[in-house]
C-alpha cells in the first residue's frame, strides 16, 4: 500500500495542525473541562462518594445551571437541527423523533429536575450532529468506501430507538406517585443511567464517524472535534456517577421530606415498608390533586386510584407499585406509543405561516415596536396610538372598535372630498397631494375587508368587549403584548378578515359555548337512556362512572353558564349568524377528535392534553373536549349492550376528565391570584369571566335554573353530530375499538372438574412428593382466602415436580424443583385475568418424613430470598445503594402484576403465622403432628430476607381432613377427645356427602350467603379494613368451606358485584356508607344540589326521623327510591314528575271512592276502577303505595311487592338485558316515589320527637333513678316488716 500523499492532502493536513495549535478554549469550555476533570478524579477515588465530594458540588452546580436554562436552550437546539435537516434530509427522521420527545417534556405542567437532566444528555448527543454543517461533501466515500451519510444512516436507527426509550422512561417516571418514586429511586437511577449511557455511546460514535473522514475535506470539523468540550463531554464518561449525583442531590421537596422521615426510623426503608402505620404516615404527606375527593354531600371519600401521580393510594397499593420492576412499569404505559406518535405528527405538521398582508418591507426594527405587528389593521392602530411593547387590554379593544367603527366612515368621507377636488380642476399640486392621501388611505384599508363584513361591525361595541379582552389577554395580566397580539391575529382562519375574527370572539364564541352546552346536555340524556339497555354485567361499571366526581364536576362546571334561557329559541341549524362561525367551530372539533383518537381518548397528563388541544387558554377547548369525551362515553355505554366491559373502560374517560380539571384548576388559581392583587371580588369576577363557567368549577354549586332545567328540553334543540362531521371518518367511532378488550365473567370460566378424588389412595415412593396435599396460605395482616387442594402428579429423578390443584381463585398448575429439602415451584392459574397469566413463586422446606411443606410465597418477577433459621442470607451487590433510595420486594395484591386489583388475593402475611408460639404450644403441635392434627395455626420458623408476600403450609392429607379437623386449642387441651371429634366429623361429612336433605341445603345456603356478603364487603371497602368481629367471622368461615365451593362462591360474588349498584352516598340517619338502594326525601331536598336528605333501606323501613340543620325529615314526607344511579340534572325533573304522579294517584283514589259511594247507594256492584298494584294486581284503596316514575303508563306498586323485590334482588342474577318484574311493563329498576300512610301523632309523641337524643336519654335515666328510689324505699319497708316478723317468731319460740 502506497504511503504517498497528494500535495492537496498535505496542505489540508498542515492547515488542520495549525488550526489546532491556534485554538484557544473559551471561559465556558475551561469551566466544563474543570468540572469533567473533577468528576473523573472523584470517580477514581473509591473512598470518597461522588454525592458528597467537592467534584459533585461542581458537577451539581453545572447541571443545575443547565436545567435552569433547559427550555431556552432546547428550543434553540431544535431550531438549529431543523435548519440542519433541510440541508441534510437523511437526519430529518431523527430530528423529528428528537423534537417529539423533547416537546413532550416541554409541554408538561411540572417537570422533575432528574428528568430534565436525562434530557440534557439527549440534547448533548443531538448537538453533536450540528457539526455536520461544516462538512463539505456528505456523499464522498471515506475509508472503507462509506461516506459520512452512509455511516450516520446506520446509526440513526439505534439513535431513534434510544430517543423513544428516553421519552418513555421519562413519561413513565413522571407518572409515578411521589412516594413510589422515592422508594424505587435506585431502580430508576439504574434505568436513567442505562439510557444516558446509550446517548454517550451514540455521541462517541458520531464523533468517530466524523473524525475518520478528516482526510477527505472536513478539516474544520476535525479541528473542532479535537478541541471542543461540549456540555457533558467529560460528565458522560462517568454517566453512573452523574446520575448518582442527580438522584441524590436533585430530589423534589416532597422526596426530601420523605427521606428525612425515613431517616428517623430504625431500619430505614425496609422497616418503613413493613410497617403499615408508617406507610400511612408517608401517604398522608403526599399532595393531593385538584380533583374533589368528597361525595355529593361534601363528605370526604376515597378517590378511585387512577394512573395519575395525584391518585390516592392505599398501603397495599403502595407496596404493589413499589414492587413493580421498571420494565414492567414501562410495559404498563401502553398509551405512551399513541401519545408519542401524535406528538410526532404535530411536530411534522407545524409550519410557520405568516400572512403577508401587503408588500411593505420593514427596513429596520428601530422604526418602532409596531413594526413587529403582523396584521395590517393592528399595525396601524398600534402605530397611531404610539404604544410600546404592551398596552392595556381595554385600551387596545377600544382602539380597535374606533378603528373599524369610525375609521371606515372617515376614510370614505376623505376620499369623497378628494374626488370632488379632482373634478373641479383645482390646483394640480393640491390634487397630487390629495392623490397621495388617497393612496395612504388605501394602504391603511384591509385588503380582506369587504362589504360582506359590515355585519361584523355591530358586534365590535363597548357592550361586547369582555370576551375580546379575554381572547387578547391570554395571561390575564390586563396588558396585551406584541406577541399576544400577533398570536391572536395569527390564529384566525385564513379566509376570515380581522373584523370577522373579532366578531367571533365578541359574539360567536358565546354562541359556540351555548351550542356545546346543549349538545353536552343531549349526550347526557342519551347516556341515561342507553344505560337502561346495558347488560346487567355492566350495570355497576356504568353507575360508578355516572356517580364519579369526574362526571359530577362536569355538571358543576356547566351550572355556572349564564344567560342560558336567552338562547333557547335559537335554531342552531339555520341561524344566519351562527352559520358564519360554524364551519370554523366544526373544523376545530374535528381536529380535537382526530387528536383524541390518536391517543385513544386517554389524556393521561398535561402534555397529552397539550398534544390534543394545543397551548393556550382552556376556554378555547374545554367545552369541545367535554362533549367529545362524553360522546365517547355514550359509545362505550352503547357497546355495553352487547359485550361485557372491562372494569376500567370508563375509567379511561374519568382519567381524561381529571387531566382536564387540572388545566382548569391552574387557570382558576391564576384568575384568583389576579383578582386578589387587583383587590376585586373573586366571586363576582368569576361570574363575568368565560360567561360564568368557572363560577362553580371548584366551588360548592348553588341552586339555579340549571338544576331545575329538564335535560329532555335540550334533546331536540341540536343534532347529535354536525353535518360536516357526519361524513368524516374521524367522527365514526365504530372503527376505533374499546380501550380494553371485552372480558368474560368469572362464573363463565369455571371449568369442568379435572382433578382426581382427593380421598382416593395414591401410591407414593419413599421421599417422593407424589400424592395429595392440602393446606392454606396467609397474608401479612389478616387471614387468607381459605383452604387449597394440591396434587403432585409427577416427581422425577432430577427433582422436577409437576401437579395441579384448586383454591378460591380457581384451578392452577404447578411446576418446580426439589433440591434436598428445599422446594421451589411456580403456581400458575389456568384462568386468565384480563388476558394475562397469573403466577406466584413458592419456596419452602420439606419435612424429613416428606409429609409437610412450609415456606413463603411471592411474585415471580421480584428477586426475593427465602432463608431458614440459622442460615445466613447472601449479601447482594449494591445493598448500600438500595438502602439509600430503593426498597426490596414490595407487597402488591395477589394478581398478575399488570392487572388491576380485586381479582386475586392481596399479598399479605398473616400475623398469627408470623408470631412465634410459646414452648408449650410448640411442643403440643409437635406431639399431635404424628396423630394427624391440623397445623393451620402454627408458625414457620424461617426468616425472610427482603419483603415477601406471605406464608403457606401444605400437608400430605386430603382437604377433607382439614375440613374435619378441630382447632389446635382442642388438641392442646384434650388430645383424645380432639381425635375422636376428628373421626366423628369425617364420618359425618362422608355420610352427608351421600345424602341430601333440606337441613343440609339450608345450612349450605346460609354459609354461601355469609361468605358472599363478607367477600363483597372486603372488596367494597378495602381501605377501611375489617373490625375484629368481622375478621374472626371470616377466619372461622373459610376453614369450613371446600376449595371448589370457595371458587364457585367467589365467582358468584364477582357476578353479583358487577350487577349491584352501590350508591356513593351516606345515610343521614345511621351514617351507613355506601348504601343501596337510595331513598331521597323530596320535601327536604327540593332546594338542594348536593346536600339532599337520604336514607338507607333500614332507616326508611323503620320510619326514622332525621334532623339536619333547620330541616327535619318525617316519615310522612314523599321519598324517591333509586335502584340505579341517576344524573343529578335529572333530580328535580324527577321530583316534578313525582308530584304530578302523586296528584294523579290521589285523584284516582278520590274518584274511585266517589264511584263506590254512588254504587253503594244505588245498590250496584263495585267496579274494578281505582288503583291496582302493577305487580300483584291487588287493589289499593289508600296510602301507603309507590308511584312509578318510569313506566310508560301511569302505575303504582304496593309496599309489599316493593319489599319483596328488594328481598329477592332479582337483578343480582340476571344475565341478559333487564327483565320485567311481574306481568306488566314495570321493571325493578324503575324509579319510584312514595305516598306514605298517615302517621299517628299524639301530643306526647310529637313532643317526644321534638327533643334531642340526649334529652331522651336523660329522661330515661331520670325515670330509672326514680324507680330505683321507689325500690329502695320498698326494700326498707320490707326489711322493717321482716324484722318485725322475726321478732314475733322469736317471741313465739320463747314461750
Amino acid at each position: 500500500m502506497s504511503t504517498e500523499f497528494s500535495d492537496a492532502a498535505l496542505q489540508e493536513a498542515d492547515a488542520a495542525i495549525k488550526a489546532t495549535e491556534a485554538y484557544e478554549p473559551s471561559k465556558g469550555e475551561k469551566r466544563l473541562n474543570a468540572v469533567g476533570n473533577a468528576v473523573s478524579n472523584a470517580s477514581g477515588n473509591s473512598l470518597v462518594s461522588i454525592a458528597q465530594s467537592d467534584a459533585a458540588t461542581q458537577a451539581l452546580s453545572f447541571v443545575k445551571d443547565q436545567v435552569g436554562n433547559f427550555v431556552q436552550h432546547s428550543k434553540v437546539l431544535m431550531n438549529v437541527l431543523d435548519e440542519l435537516g433541510k440541508a441534510h434530509p437523511f437526519i430529518q427522521i431523527a430530528v423529528s423523533i428528537f423534537k417529539a420527545g423533547l416537546t413532550l417534556e416541554l409541554t408538561r405542567r411540572e417537570n422533575d429536575d432528574k428528568v430534565i437532566a436525562l434530557n440534557l444528555t439527549m440534547c448533548d448527543m443531538m448537538q453533536t450532529l450540528t457539526l455536520l454543517k461544516q462538512v463539505v461533501n456528505m456523499k464522498e466515500p471515506g475509508p472503507g468506501g462509506l461516506s459520512i451519510e452512509d455511516r450516520l444512516k446506520q446509526r440513526l436507527g439505534s439513535i431513534i430507538d434510544s430517543i423513544k426509550r428516553c421519552a418513555k422512561v421519562c413519561d413513565s417516571y413522571q407518572k409515578r406517585p411521589t412516594a413510589v418514586k422515592f422508594f424505587t429511586s435506585t431502580k430508576w437511577q439504574g434505568k436513567f443511567t442505562q439510557v444516558a449511557q446509550q446517548f454517550a455511546d451514540h455521541k462517541a460514535g458520531i464523533q468517530f464517524d466524523l473524525q475518520i473522514h478528516a482526510s477527505v475535506g472536513i478539516t474544520t470539523a476535525n479541528v473542532t472535534l479535537t478541541a471542543m468540550s461540549t456540555s457533558f463531554t467529560e460528565l458522560n464518561e462517568n454517566v453512573s456517577k452523574l446520575m448518582e449525583v442527580v438522584f441524590e442531590r436533585m430530589r423534589t421537596p416532597e422526596e426530601r421530606d420523605l427521606s428525612a422521615f425515613v431517616a428517623k426510623e430504625a431500619g430505614g426503608i425496609d422497616a418503613v415498608l413493613k410497617n403499615d402505620k408508617l406507610l400511612e404516615e408517608v401517604l398522608a404527606k403526599r399532595k393531593f390533586g385538584s380533583g374533589k375527593d368528597v361525595d355529593e354531600k361534601g363528605t370526604k371519600k376515597r378517590v378511585v386510584p387512577g394512573q395519575t401521580p395525584d391518585a390516592v393510594l392505599t398501603v397495599t397499593e403502595l407496596r404493589k407499585e413499589v414492587n413493580k420492576d421498571v420494565e414492567q412499569v414501562l410495559a404498563d404505559n401502553k398509551v405512551f406509543d399513541q401519545k408519542f406518535e401524535a406528538m410526532k405528527m404535530q411536530v411534522d405538521e407545524v409550519k410557520v405561516e405568516i400572512r403577508h398582508e401587503s408588500d411593505r418591507v420593514i427596513d429596520t426594527i428601530l422604526a418602532g415596536p409596531h413594526e413587529r405587528i403582523v396584521d395590517r389593521d393592528l399595525y396601524h392602530v398600534w402605530k397611531e396610538m404610539g404604544w410600546k411593547g404592551s398596552v392595556k387590554a381595554k385600551h387596545l379593544v377600544m382602539a380597535l372598535r374606533d378603528h373599524f367603527a369610525e375609521g371606515s366612515h372617515a376614510a370614505l368621507a376623505a376620499i369623497r372630498v378628494i374626488t370632488q377636488l379632482k373634478k373641479d380642476g383645482s390646483d394640480p399640486a393640491s390634487a397630487a397631494q390629495a392623490m397621495e392621501e388617497i393612496a395612504d388611505i388605501a394602504n391603511r384599508t384591509d385588503p380582506h375587508a369587504s362589504p360582506e363584513d359590515e355585519w361584523a361591525l355591530q358586534f365590535i361595541s363597548v357592550l361586547r368587549i369582555q370576551p375580546l379582552i379575554e381572547a387578547l389577554d391570554d395571561d390575564v395580566s390586563s396588558f396585551v403584548t406584541i406577541a399576544e397580539a400577533n398570536a391572536f391575529t395569527a390564529a384566525r382562519p385564513q379566509k376570515w378578515s380581522l373584523p370577522h375574527w373579532i366578531a367571533y370572539w365578541t359574539y360567536g364564541f358565546e354562541m359556540t359555548v351555548q351550542w356545546y352546552f346543549r349538545r353536552i346536555r343531549k349526550v347526557i340524556s342519551e347516556i341515561a337512556w342507553a344505560t337502561v339497555q346495558a347488560l346487567p354485567a355492566n350495570r355497576k361499571i356504568i353507575a360508578d362512572f355516572i356517580s364519579s366526581w369526574h362526571v359530577r364536576w362536569i355538571e358543576d362546571f356547566l351550572s355556572g353558564l349564564r344567560d342560558v334561557e336567552q338562547w333557547d329559541n335559537t335554531d342552531w341549524e339555520s341561524d344566519g349568524m351562527f352559520l358564519k362561525f360554524k364551519d370554523y367551530v366544526v373544523e376545530n372539533e374535528r381536529k380535537f377528535e382526530h387528536n383524541l383518537r390518536g391517543v385513544k381518548y386517554y389524556l393521561d397528563e398535561a402534555n397529552t392534553l397539550s398534544i390534543v388541544a394545543g397551548d393556550g387558554r382552556p376556554e378555547k377547548y374545554v367545552m369541545p373536549l367535554i362533549f367529545i369525551l362524553l360522546r365517547r362515553s355514550l359509545y362505550i355505554v352503547q357497546q355495553a349492550h352487547t359485550v361485557t366491559l372491562h372494569e376500567r373502560e370508563l375509567m379511561v374517560i374519568q382519567d381524561s376528565i381529571l387531566t382536564l380539571t387540572g388545566a382548569i384548576s391552574d387557570r382558576v388559581r391564576t384568575l384568583q391570584a389576579v383578582h386578589k392583587l387587583q383587590n376585586l371580588d373573586d366571586k363576582e369576577q368569576m361570574k363575568r369571566f368565560f360567561f360564568g363557567l368557572y363560577s362553580f368549577a371548584f366551588e360548592e354549586p348553588e341552586m339555579s335554573d340549571y338544576w331545575k332545567r329538564d335535560p329532555e328540553v335540550d334533546v331536540n334543540m341540536v343534532n347529535d353530530v354536525p353535518p360536516a362531521l357526519a361524513s368524516d371518518g374521524d367522527s365514526q367511532q365504530g372503527d376505533l375499538p374499546l380501550f380494553y378488550e371485552p372480558t368474560t365473567e368469572d362464573i363463565d370460566l369455571i371449568p369442568d372438574p379435572t382433578f382426581d378424588d382427593p380421598t382416593s389412595p395414591h401410591p407414593t415412593a419413599a421421599h417422593s412428593l407424589v400424592g395429595h396435599w392440602s393446606g392454606s396460605y396467609a397474608y401479612d395482616d389478616r387471614d387468607g382466602d381459605g383452604l387449597v387442594s394440591f396434587t403432585v402428579s409427577s416427581h422425577g429423578v432430577t427433582g422436577a415436580i409437576a401437579g395441579s390443584g384448586t383454591d378460591a381463585f380457581g384451578p392452577y398448575v404447578v411446576h418446580g424443583t426439589l433440591n434436598d429439602d428445599r422446594l421451589t415451584f411456580v403456581k400458575e392459574y389456568l384462568r386468565l385475568q384480563y388476558g394475562q397469566k397469573v403466577m406466584w413463586r413458592y419456596e419452602g422446606v420439606v419435612a424429613p418424613d416428606s409429609d409437610e411443606i412450609r415456606g413463603q410465597w411471592g411474585p415471580t418477577d421480584v428477586d426475593w430470598q427465602f432463608v431458614v433459621s440459622g442460615e445466613e442470607p447472601e449479601q447482594e451487590t449494591g445493598a448500600e445503594e438500595q438502602a439509600i433510595g430503593d426498597v426490596p420486594a414490595q407487597q402488591p395484591e395477589a394478581e398478575e402484576i399488570t392487572t388491576p386489583a380485586a381479582e386475586v388475593p392481596e399479598i399479605r402475611v398473616d400475623k398469627a403465622e408470623d408470631a412465634q408460639p410459646d414452648g408449650d404450644a410448640m411442643n403440643a403441635n409437635e406431639d399431635h403432628d404424628d396423630d394427624g392434627s391440623s397445623d393451620a395455626g402454627s408458625s414457620f420458623s424461617g426468616i425472610t430476607v427482603g419483603f415477601t408476600h406471605g406464608t403457606f403450609f401444605l400437608m400430605r392429607r386430603p382437604v377433607e381432613y382439614l375440613l374435619s379437623c378441630p382447632p389446635d386449642e382442642e388438641f392442646a387441651a384434650n388430645r383424645p377427645r380432639a381425635l375422636w371429634k376428628l373421626a366423628l366429623n369425617a364420618a359425618l361429612r362422608a355420610v352427608q356427602g351421600r345424602t341430601l336433605n333440606w337441613g343440609q341445603l339450608s345450612a349450605r345456603r346460609k354459609k354461601r350467603q355469609q361468605y358472599i356478603e363478607l367477600l363483597k364487603r372486603r372488596h367494597r371497602e378495602p381501605w377501611r379494613g375489617q373490625d375484629v368481629e368481622e375478621a374472626q367471622e371470616w377466619a372461622q368461615l373459610i376453614k369450613e368451606i371446600h376449595p371448589d365451593d370457595l371458587h364457585l362462591w367467589r365467582c358468584i360474588a364477582m357476578y353479583q358485584e358487577r350487577r349491584d349498584v352501590i350508591q356513593d352516598i351516606i345515610c343521614d340517619a345511621c351514617k351507613e356508607y355506601p348504601m343501596t338502594p337510595r331513598f331521597t326525601c323530596v320535601n327536604c331536598s327540593e332546594d338542594e344540589v348536593n346536600h339532599t336528605v337520604d336514607l338507607c333501606i333500614k332507616c326508611f323501613s323503620a320510619n326514622r326521623h332525621v334532623t339536619r340543620g333547620k330541616k327535619v325529615h318525617h316519615p310522612t314526607h314523599n321519598v324517591v327510591q333509586y335502584r340505579n344511579t341517576k344524573w343529578r340534572v335529572y333530580r328535580h325533573a324527577t321530583f316534578d314528575i313525582g308530584r304530578r304522579m302523586l296528584q294523579w294517584a290521589e285523584d284516582q283514589l278520590q274518584l274511585s271512592q266517589a264511584r263506590s259511594a254512588v254504587q253503594t247507594t244505588a245498590g250496584d256492584t263495585a267496579d274494578s276502577s281505582g288503583l291496582h298494584c302493577v305487580v300483584c294486581k291487588t287493589s289499593i284503596t289508600a296510602p301507603p303505595y309507590w308511584c312509578c316514575l318510569s313506566c310508560m303508563e301511569d302505575s303504582v306498586v304496593c309496599y309489599a311487592c316493593n319489599e319483596r323485590i328488594e328481598r329477592e334482588k332479582e337483578w343480582l342474577y340476571l344475565r341478559g338485558p333487564f327483565a320485567p318484574s311481574g306481568a306488566g311493563p314495570h321493571n325493578w329498576f324503575h324509579t319510584l316515589i312514595s305516598a306514605p300512610g298517615p302517621e299517628v301523632i299524639t301530643a306526647e309523641t310529637d313532643q317526644e320527637k321534638a327533643v334531642t337524643m340526649e334529652e331522651r336519654i336523660a329522661r330515661v335515666e331520670a325515670k330509672l333513678d326514680a324507680t330505683n328510689l321507689k325500690l329502695d324505699a320498698s326494700n326498707l319497708k320490707l326489711d322493717a316488716r321482716l324484722a318485725a316478723l322475726e321478732d314475733l317468731l322469736r317471741a313465739v319460740l320463747a314461750r
